[in-house]
């Protein structure tokens, strides 16, 4: 079988505190083969690690605090931790060292449009010397924020998550000039229900490979995932998946 790459959802939010350098760290020793992060503004427009819905600024359940984000400076949210754990709130910075210092893929989510987060981001990414490491992530319905990112980094990764799996993958992909696609679901695998009627899923899977983009499913949770998705026959092949306890799910691969 073909190398799968298993990349960290928020860190691996299965084995360590979402967003946090100890998640990080969790990640490269479970042997990730990258790690992905949520990032949001402070008032004083710092760069934090906080998983918020997108363009909210309630970050109640990730951290307790009962105080909006956009009303918090960054020496306030240093003093919060991150829900049920003693970790600290991450800055972007202490992501983006870490990729440097391990020479690890990293994929930045940004939880807002807002104009300024783009531009600090790829500032940041830049005086790291991560380009290369780096992928932004969100979802296809935001491609907009893809667009944004190259449009300031021409060298930057992006990575689009699809939840149609009636859309036209690879015209998706061109449009938006993205290096990958992510077939994403939550609990239910609708691209496995669909495929399994039409056969549709698996060759948009293979025009993309054809084509040089990188193809990923998740999130994967069980062995079952695992086997759909990276079967040749059943989704046509991914390269990636996005779990949340990387040892477990090496172990079901190994077991294929």
């Amino acid at each position: 079988m073909r190398q799968i790459q298993l990349l960290a959802h928020r860190g691996g939010m299965g084995r360590a505190p979402e967003n946090t350098l100890a998640s990080f760290k969790q990640a490269l020793e479970d042997g990730a083969d990258g790690y992905e992060f949520d990032v949001c503004l402070t008032e004083d427009k710092q760069p934090v690690l906080i998983h918020i819905d997108f363009n909210r600024t309630d970050i109640r359940e990730a951290t307790g605090c009962k105080t909006p984000l956009n009303q918090l400076k960054w020496k306030d949210v240093q003093q919060l931790r991150v829900d049920n754990s003693d970790e600290p709130v991450a800055h972007l910075d202490d992501a983006l060292r870490f990729a440097r210092e391990h020479q690890m893929p990293c994929f930045i989510e940004p939880k807002s449009d807002i104009p300024e987060l783009l531009p600090i981001i790829v500032e940041r990414v830049r005086h790291f010397e991560v380009v290369h490491l780096t992928s932004i992530l969100t979802f296809y319905s935001r491609k907009h924020l893809l667009i944004a990112a190259k449009r300031l980094e021409p060298k930057l990764q992006t990575s689009a998550i699809l939840i149609n799996p009636m859309a036209n993958f690879l015209k998706a992909a061109a449009t938006i000039d993205a290096n990958r696609i992510i077939m994403g679901w939550t609990r239910i695998n609708h691209f496995q229900l669909y495929n399994a009627f039409t056969h549709a899923v698996t060759r948009q899977v293979e025009k993309l490979r054809a084509n040089g983009i990188f193809v990923e499913a998740g999130f994967i949770r069980t062995a079952k995932d695992v086997d759909w998705a990276v079967s040749a026959h059943k989704a046509g092949g991914v390269d990636g998946l996005w779990v949340d306890d990387v040892p477990y799910i090496r172990h079901c691969l190994q077991a294929i």
